[in-house]
């Protein structure tokens, strides 16, 4: 037996409803489910079109919403530890996890992480290429942070660490029910510490290529992503000093990247170089500070923009520093960290995105390999 779970909050109603009726058509699945952050009208207004598609295809249907489980602000991760707490009081022997907003899904997601769960892999993880401004939490935090802290290991490796698709089989949902990093972890940071748990439970993993890539809405000014990226930050830093997983990670080749995927742009550089000025407080300014080096330029952001002195060399030295002092919960902690992204990401951007997207992808691989070895 195979579910398919689908954690969703705010996601068109109409994108829900077709990648639920995806996954139940699939002739592997035999259950699915939509866990929904609370019982609201977005809730509401799935739950009809939920019976519909169960009556359809003569299969359980169901939405629900998370639980409080974690310790941290109850976001994405109750959502996932719900599903997990019940999947396996029911015992399925798959259980596959897509984002809602996935606005290409089709079968071969699910056809590929099965086929490699018959091949004998208890985790099978999706990769995909991305556009490539997209990713950018993955590529300046949560991968870094990774190939600083495993070097060597299969975690330095995992290109899509942040990636809310897998497939876990059931002996590793109930490691991952027991395992307390995975049952705290109630918000953006899940997916960093189910990359660490999953690898650690299970050797090897499978990255299963998905050549379409991953088609989700985009994004204006990056302050919308401020909230994940303090998260993420927080979870990779809580992995400092526990034990190397191993190398053990096994992958399908990649294939060529869609073209349309090298044009798309994923955000709003204008409105988000904007965001270096605003919000300074005197807490905040002290802590740029203290900054390795780089304290004085990164002040100058509250009269101008300033950021291409922010190159992967300089932000290896400050991701190093945010991990071993950033405070979740602090305000001019998180908004320091949010701000000192902001100015790599507007780096990267300047300088390697607008060279075109190989450029770019590989000068990014090239910052991972290069921290790996530092």
């Amino acid at each position: 037996m195979s579910l398919v779970v689908f954690p969703f909050k705010s996601e068109p109603t109409s994108l829900i409803a077709a990648n639920l009726a995806i996954a139940t058509a699939h002739e592997r699945v035999s259950e699915v489910w939509a866990v929904a952050a609370e019982e609201d009208q977005v809730m509401r207004s799935v739950e009809p079109i939920a019976v519909s598609i169960s009556a359809t295809h003569g299969k359980p249907v169901s939405v629900f919403a998370q639980n409080r489980i974690g310790t941290f602000r109850s976001g994405k991760g109750d959502a996932i530890n719900t599903a997990l707490k019940k999947a396996r009081e029911i015992g399925f022997e798959r259980v596959h996890f897509y984002d809602a907003d996935i606005t290409n899904f089709d079968h071969s997601w699910i056809d590929g992480a099965e086929q490699k769960g018959d091949d004998g892999y208890e985790v099978v993880r999706h990769r995909f290429p991305r556009a490539a401004t997209d990713a950018m939490i993955t590529w300046m935090i949560t991968r870094p942070a990774l190939a600083m802290l495993f070097p060597g290991s299969a975690l330095a490796r995992i290109g899509q660490p942040l990636g809310g698709e897998l497939m876990l089989s059931d002996r590793t949902v109930v490691e991952m029910v027991k395992d307390p990093l995975v049952t705290a972890r109630s918000d953006w940071g899940i997916d960093t510490v189910l990359t660490y748990s999953t690898a650690m439970s299970a050797r090897p993993l499978y990255e299963h290529h998905v050549a379409s890539g991953k088609r989700h809405a985009l994004y204006g000014a990056l302050d919308e992503l401020r909230t994940m990226v303090v998260e993420c930050l927080d979870a990779v830093s809580s992995l400092a000093g526990l034990p190397d997983p191993g190398p053990d990670l096994d992958a399908d080749a990649p294939s060529p990247v869609p073209d349309d995927l090298k044009r798309i742009v994923g955000y709003d550089r204008d409105r988000t170089t904007r965001l270096l000025a605003t919000g300074w407080t005197p807490d905040e300014i002290d802590l740029a500070r203290e900054l390795p080096d780089v304290g004085v330029e990164v002040l100058v952001n509250r009269e101008r923009p300033n950021f291409g002195f922010m190159n992967g060399a300089t932000w290896g030295m400050t991701l190093k520093h945010l991990l071993r002092n950033f405070r979740l919960g602090d305000p001019a902690w998180e908004a320091l960290a949010f701000r000192l992204w902001l100015m790599r990401v507007l780096a990267y951007t300047t300088a390697h995105a607008s060279q075109g997207y190989d450029h770019a992808i590989d000068y990014l691989e090239e910052t991972i390999r290069g921290y790996e070895s530092s």
